[in-house]
């Protein structure tokens, strides 16, 4: 063997060696092979979590619509209304309840009363009022009169009284205010912020703090005559956004407007309950019911309540007074009774007949459920 061979044992360990030893990570095509295995991998992750929140969307959103068929919908809690106060406007005589036996006097615009759910009566003194009043309870606890005043005579006027809006706040502090025009003036309803006058050209709201006053929906809107529109109508009233009205003309299918539009949303018709004439108007604090005293064709005096998004009748019975004579909300004639509604919540209705005439008169309110 010459000096410059290898033995062969020397040789077959060196390459045994050299195969079993790891290649070197630094040659640039090894690099570019990782960096392709390293992006592909990343690729593949973020596409598994992108079908993962889709599945995850998709399936919560199956589990919502299952629940939403399963569960019915519900109703906005009673207890989100402010409740309505129910006062004997216009009552004039001696009234007791089984809750109060002992007889109070009402006299008119006076002194009025105010029926609560549990049955009590309370009597209100009506500050400066004369016997054309109406009288409107809020549920912050002021009373709204608006009536003929002889504080201030006016020689232009035949009577030589005005028409005042009186405030009274339950700490017995008085706003009285001016709100004749000599011409027809009617005092429709009132919330915390506004009186509600109707006066020729339209609905007006007369906002309680300043005095100043806008037109809200005009009578040539609603096809009513533009000198005197609360004159054309049987009733009406007016809660939130809604004003409902019943027309002398239209007998019996009163009408309800959104007064933000303003436009007309729906008609109510009572034809089908033997309706003759409309007497009374109430909504619901929601808006969502509308309560309707009305006479039917024998003359005697019933009660309904409507949905008012879609004209369903909720309820219908009759009202008689203590006398058991039919009530009438528009007449003040002696031995006749008025019929007076307020809603203690969303659903429920509190209705009294009040007769009038010489005697102690009890007074039986019931509760129209819906």
């Amino acid at each position: 063997m010459s000096m410059d061979q290898i033995p062969r044992d020397i040789d077959v360990a060196v390459r045994a060696a050299g195969a079993s030893s790891r290649p070197y990570g630094g040659e640039l095509p090894d690099v570019y092979r990782r960096a392709r295995l390293r992006r592909t991998r990343r690729r593949a992750a973020a596409a598994f979590t992108t079908i993962a929140v889709a599945a995850g969307l998709v399936g919560g959103g199956l589990v919502v619509r299952r629940h939403t068929e399963v569960v019915p919908p519900v109703e906005p809690a009673v207890t989100n209304w402010a409740t309505q106060r129910l006062l004997l406007s216009g009552a004039a005589g001696q009234y007791a309840t089984a809750a109060h036996p002992d007889p109070v006097e009402l006299r008119g615009g006076l002194a009025t009363g105010e029926l609560t759910p549990d049955g009590a009566l309370t009597t209100h003194r009506v500050i400066g009022g004369g016997e054309d009043d109406r009288v409107i309870g809020l549920p912050d606890g002021r009373l709204l009169s608006l009536g003929p005043r002889d504080k201030e005579p006016d020689p232009d006027r035949a009577s030589g009284m005005t028409s005042m809006l009186t405030i009274v706040s339950p700490s017995g502090d008085i706003v009285q205010r001016d709100v004749d025009r000599a011409e027809p003036l009617e005092l429709l309803g009132a919330d915390a912020t506004f009186a509600y006058l109707w006066r020729p050209t339209g609905m007006f709201a007369h906002d309680l703090s300043t005095g100043l006053e806008r037109l809200v929906i005009s009578a040539l809107m609603m096809d009513l005559p533009d000198a005197d529109p609360a004159g054309a109508l049987d009733a009406s009233d007016v809660t939130g956004d809604r004003l409902v009205v019943a027309e002398r003309a239209r007998a019996c299918e009163p009408m309800v407007y959104d007064i933000a539009s303003p436009q007309g949303i729906r008609s109510l018709p009572l034809s089908s309950l033997g309706c003759r004439s409309v007497i009374g108007l109430r909504l619901s604090p929601s808006t969502g019911r509308l309560a309707v005293t009305y006479q039917d064709q024998k003359g005697l005096v019933r009660v309904a309540v409507f949905n008012t998004e879609d004209g369903r009748t909720l309820a219908d019975r009759a009202v008689t007074s203590a006398g058991n004579e039919p009530g009438s909300s528009a007449g003040d004639k002696p031995g006749r009774a008025t019929v007076n509604m307020a809603w203690t919540d969303e659903r429920n209705l509190l209705v009294v007949s009040v007769p009038s005439g010489p005697g102690v008169h009890v007074l039986r309110p019931f509760t129209v459920a819906t």
